[in-house]
């Protein structure tokens, strides 16, 4: 399945979603998979950027794009188990 098809899939609050991580998996590749995988480097490099700035500052930082991240894989992987 290609990406394009799998964000035309996605749901209002999906699409939200995947607005506000775009600066984490932006250049979206073609292949779905790629994308999901793609996600879940995000999600590496988001967890370990916090974790700096709580070793740092001792304040956890806002988990915005964490949380999106998180509910965009799903639906992504969701929406890919059922296709």
């Amino acid at each position: 399945m290609y990406s394009a098809e799998l964000i035309k899939s996605l749901s209002k609050n999906g699409t939200e979603d995947l607005s506000s991580s775009l600066q984490w998996i932006s250049p979206i590749p073609e292949d779905a998979h790629a994308l999901v995988e793609k996600i879940d480097m995000a999600l590496k490099m988001v967890k370990f950027s916090q974790s700096r700035q709580a070793e740092d500052g001792g304040v956890k930082s806002s988990s915005n794009h964490l949380d999106s991240l998180i509910r965009l894989r799903s639906e992504l992987k969701s929406i890919l188990d059922k296709a």
